[in-house]
């Protein structure tokens, strides 16, 4: 068998999994013991890749599923703020005081709001390709099929890819850009200037979508934060490069700032 095993999808060890989370009833995906890492993802859904099958061999990932990213239609969560007290619910329901919080692109945005909001619950905070801070540019919803390709994945051969379910994306899609608000929010930039809680920020070198400007920018906000741009990824970091990923991010939880590189001689990260 190849490195990359793409006849089937990822996640094929993750449990499916639902919790009642005050008025929401949620939806999650579990994998790994250890310390825990709830996850939040992207516009297309939690949809598993190699890279947190790997985090899953040294944490408890669990992957949430925001409301209105399966079947049903939420109108009611109006933006990242009102999805940050979704994930702090869910952490709740868990019996989580304290976890690590994972943010993919639009779950970047809500992982940065639910730091903000409840840093002391968080042990680390990781944001992945986030759509914090974006420099002006199309929207994903208006880029070809082919350009969405390229600006995702630098190497869709090592991943299995489904095509995008264009019902589903017009249902989520009037609370993805709810949720990912404005290019550039002020409020969200005041929030993370002054957060204390150890972060480390994500960005592809090919990353088609946002560049790398969304790090830099957090970067010059929160001195303290770790930037890194990886090597040969697109906007899905975790799966172009999911062996770097996995050891980059779980050498940060472990270790947090004090983190330098792991002490593996053959691993090139960036």
């Amino acid at each position: 068998m190849s490195e990359y095993d793409t006849s089937k999808p990822a996640g094929q060890g993750f449990a499916d999994r639902v919790v009642q989370a005050g008025e929401w009833s949620i939806r999650y995906r579990e994998s790994g013991t250890g310390s825990p890492l709830v996850w939040v993802h992207g516009a297309g859904g939690p949809e598993i890749t190699r890279g947190a099958e790997l985090l899953a061999e040294r944490h408890r990932v669990i992957a949430v599923e925001l409301p209105g990213f399966g079947d049903e239609v939420n109108d009611r969560t109006q933006g990242g703020v009102d999805a940050a007290q979704i994930v702090l619910a869910f952490a709740d329901a868990l019996g989580l005081d304290r976890f690590a919080l994972w943010g993919t692109s639009m779950g970047g945005v809500v992982a940065l709001w639910t730091a903000i909001a409840a840093g002391d619950r968080l042990d680390r905070l990781i944001l992945d390709a986030p759509a914090i801070f974006r420099p002006d540019g199309p929207s994903p919803a208006e880029l070809s099929p082919e350009e969405q390709l390229a600006a995702f994945h630098a190497h869709p051969e090592r991943k299995h890819l489904s095509p995008p379910d264009p019902e589903r994306m017009a249902r989520s899609w009037p609370l993805v850009e709810r949720l990912v608000g404005p290019a550039y929010d002020e409020q969200l930039a005041a929030g993370a200037a002054s957060l204390e809680t150890p972060t480390l920020v994500l960005c592809g070198s090919r990353d088609g979508l946002f560049g790398v400007a969304p790090g830099r920018e957090l970067k010059r906000l929160q001195p303290r934060a770790q930037f890194t741009i990886v090597y040969d990824a697109a906007h899905d970091i975790s799966g172009d490069r999911p062996e770097a990923f996995a050891a980059y991010v779980s050498d940060f939880i472990e270790r947090g700032r004090t983190f330098v590189v792991q002490d593996r001689s053959t691993l090139i990260y960036a």
